[in-house]
């Protein structure tokens, strides 16, 4: 029995040895290139180095977007005191009910106010008591969820920050659904402005955008890496031979074998847009300030360069309904997509039209109806929404300096009646219809003509600014044309791309050379001047430098409710003019005069910022020395500013200049006392309050609160007269100057 044990366990220790073998035979020769090809898969793979998106500048050299890190915050609410096996409360040996959850009661309350005020400041446009309120009542729920979303796009430090409060660590979600809640995203620095310039993200996933960011994404993108890698230790892979394009075999699958081209990292260039953070942060103040007051639905600002068709400004504000205010609204851009009935403001264009026809000859003193005028049956009927000091008549001048819907109707009737298609096609010869295709990416409808032919009403509305559908950007560059007596420019958006440290600039795109003669331009000219001198635009008219411009009001009803589209476009300064510009007010509840004053405000600040426009800010006192010597001593006007500046205007005035520290860069002007000589003494802010801006030319006083990060809006002209807040006022970054001139 034990022989025959022993040989039975020989047996089957020899047919144990014999499989492995046979298995190893089997796995090193018979199949070994498999099993080989297996391992190399497990421990190398194909990787991708993503590439860094570049960054998009502002003209003024500021940062409008990069990539950060940015997180979403989700919160574990589950929380419940613990029982025992008999239903009592446990304790702990403090006396305190023991809970399980990963926020006890105690640190929630403690440290919920901290939370929520982190929150707000990192994202202003939601106050503390929204966030208190949302996480608060999740809390209180019978069973509070285990991942709750309090808020997207929260920046990765404040995240920290909450993940690393007492007692809050276990409750800050990590992964949701497999995925981490850190990611990369594209920032907008200065936050709600120019957002539909700039663009947004459509899907994470999809990787596509609107905007600069879309129309340069070939450029902005750059190109990720492919390499070969090797797993060095468990998700930690290294190259497994220098980067470099080289095109490799890689299996697909079983039968399938494509080849892979691997290659380096190239990071995507930036671009710098034509966006100047100065006119934007007025220009959208402004409007928004406007759009508060008045009630509209939606509203736009452009402000172009009229030589080189640089778009310097674009703010399109709509209502937001989850922040009950008017914000950059994603895939709302006003400017380049709404499509509307302009109104007045198109009556610059079919004047402009008929004047520029060889066939007619108008005479700008020739009497045409206003008030009101039938010109054939019921729908024939045109007057006047306002009253013409009682005057029943007008000529061309007046007529667009009061915009007498009559008087335009009675000229396009007696020249154009019997050929209407003439009128159209003059129109179309001159105005942007075409789809302008800017480099944003947003949608563009088709502009429109309504059919002249249909009625004589259609026709009657077309002479005043009706039946005809445009965009804003379309009527801007018209108007840019005009100031440039006929000298149609693309509107442009992106200023050129950096190439290293130099830029490749784009330069103007010409769309018509001459869209109209240079005579019936500076006609035009001079009525639009008369329309803020003495017609409807007196409400901004000024006498620091010329702005011609024509209002807007355009009609239309909702559930038999009127509203109001207003509008005012014109360049200035009109003695030379470099700008334009055009404001909408969409959906107001009365027609007015609200977008000329909107127009004013952005003006002012160019004419204050621009160095090359003389704007009366900087006057000279300094008589001849040889008439009065002592009046050579007295006290400059601009007491306050940039030493640079000063040193210019002194060197202008032929006088000397006396300052106590050369190298400072902002000066104060200080009397003589007993001790010391009249002269310009270091100015010196002090970091977190408000500086003394009282005496300073706007544009020193603009670039003194943007370079300690504050913002700015200015009114008026001159020289600062009053600023809120005050001086030496404690505040944080971000806050608004509101500068009043004079």
């Amino acid at each position: 029995m034990t022989r025959g044990m022993t040989a039975l366990y020989l047996l089957l220790t020899l047919g144990v040895g014999v499989a492995i073998v046979a298995g190893i035979i089997n796995i090193q020769w018979v199949h070994g290139d498999e099993w080989r090809e297996r391992a190399k898969k497990r421990e190398a793979d194909l990787r991708t180095d993503p590439a860094r998106r570049g960054i998009i500048y502002s003209s003024d050299g500021k940062i409008l977007a990069t990539t950060v890190t940015e997180c979403d915050l989700y919160l574990d609410l589950f929380n419940e005191v613990e029982y025992d096996e008999f239903g009592h409360v446990k304790y702990d040996r403090k006396g305190v009910p023991v809970e399980s959850g990963p926020i006890t009661d105690t640190c929630f309350a403690l440290y919920l106010d901290s939370v929520c005020r982190m929150l707000h400041d990192a994202l202003p446009y939601r106050s503390v008591e929204y966030y208190r309120d949302r996480i608060a009542s999740e809390r209180a729920k019978d069973k509070p969820r285990r991942c709750f979303l309090v808020e997207r796009h929260v920046p990765y430090s404040v995240w920290m920050q909450i993940a690393a409060m007492p007692g809050w660590r276990r409750g800050v979600v990590r992964q949701v659904d497999g995925q981490s809640v850190i990611h990369q995203e594209r920032a907008h620095i200065y936050g709600n402005m120019a957002k539909n310039t700039i663009g947004f993200q459509n899907q994470r996933e999809s990787m596509t955008y609107t905007g600069l960011e879309g129309a340069y994404d070939s450029i902005l993108r750059g190109q990720d890496g492919l390499f070969n890698c090797r797993r060095l230790t468990k998700g930690i892979w290294l190259p497994d031979e220098p980067h470099g394009t080289k095109e490799v075999p890689q299996r697909t699958d079983e039968d399938r074998i494509d080849t892979v081209v691997l290659r380096n990292k190239i990071d995507g260039r930036s671009i710098v847009s034509t966006i100047d953070t100065r006119y934007q942060d007025i220009a959208e103040s402004s409007l928004r300030k406007a759009l508060r007051q008045y009630g509209g639905s939606a509203g736009c600002a452009i402000l172009m360069e009229m030589q080189t068709g640089y778009v310097l400004a674009c703010v399109n504000l709509a209502v937001d309904t989850a922040a009950h205010d008017y914000l950059e609204v994603r895939d709302r851009n006003v400017a380049v997509s709404d499509v509307y009935e302009p109104g007045s403001t198109f009556k610059t264009v079919i004047l402009t039209a008929m004047l520029n026809d060889p066939d007619v000859k108008i005479d700008t003193a020739m009497q045409l109806k206003s008030g009101y005028k039938n010109f054939g049956g019921k729908y024939g009927e045109i007057k006047d929404d306002h009253t013409l000091a009682g005057r029943d008549s007008l000529n061309v001048r007046e007529v667009i300096e009061q915009s007498s819907n009559v008087g335009m109707s009675d000229l396009g009737w007696r020249l154009y009646s019997e050929r209407r298609d003439t009128l159209r096609h003059l129109v179309e010869r001159m105005f942007p219809y075409e789809n302008l295709h800017p480099d944003v990416k947003a949608r563009e409808y088709k502009s429109r003509i309504n059919n002249l032919h249909a009625s004589n009403r259609d026709f009657l509305n077309f002479c005043y600014g009706y039946s005809t559908r445009v965009s804003a950007l379309q009527l801007v560059t018209f108007y840019n044309a005009l100031g440039a007596e006929g000298r149609m420019v693309k509107p442009q958006f992106c200023k050129g791309v950096m190439d290293g440290e130099r830029l490749i600039e784009n330069k103007p795109i010409v769309l018509n050379p001459q869209m109209c003669s240079r005579e019936s331009a500076r006609m035009m000219k001079t009525m639009l001047e008369g329309v803020v001198e003495h017609g409807t635009g007196n409400n901004i008219k000024n006498t620091t430098y010329g702005i011609a411009g024509k209002t807007g009001t355009a009609v239309h009803s909702y559930a038999n409710v009127k509203r109001y589209n207003a509008s005012f476009c014109g360049f200035f300064p009109s003695e030379n003019p470099r700008y334009t510009c055009l404001v909408v007010l969409q959906d107001i509840p009365y027609y007015g005069r609200q977008a000329a004053l909107v127009f004013k405000a952005i003006s002012d600040c160019v004419v204050a910022v621009d160095k090359k426009l003389s704007n009366g800010a900087v006057k000279s006192v300094w008589p001849r020395l040889e008439e009065d010597s002592a009046m050579a001593q007295q006290r400059p006007v601009v007491a306050r500013g940039d030493q640079s500046e000063m040193r210019r205007l002194y060197k202008l005035l032929k006088q000397s200049f006396l300052s106590a520290d050369s190298a400072a860069r902002w000066v104060v002007f200080q009397e003589a006392t007993d001790s010391t000589t009249a002269q310009y003494y270091p100015y010196e802010p002090a970091h977190g309050r408000i500086p003394n801006c009282y005496g300073m030319t706007a544009k020193d006083a603009v670039e003194l609160l943007h370079t300690m990060g504050y913002s700015a809006t200015v009114s008026g002209y001159g020289k600062v007269l009053s600023q809120l807040p005050k001086a030496g006022t404690n505040a944080k970054q971000g806050t608004r100057v509101e500068l009043t001139l004079r």
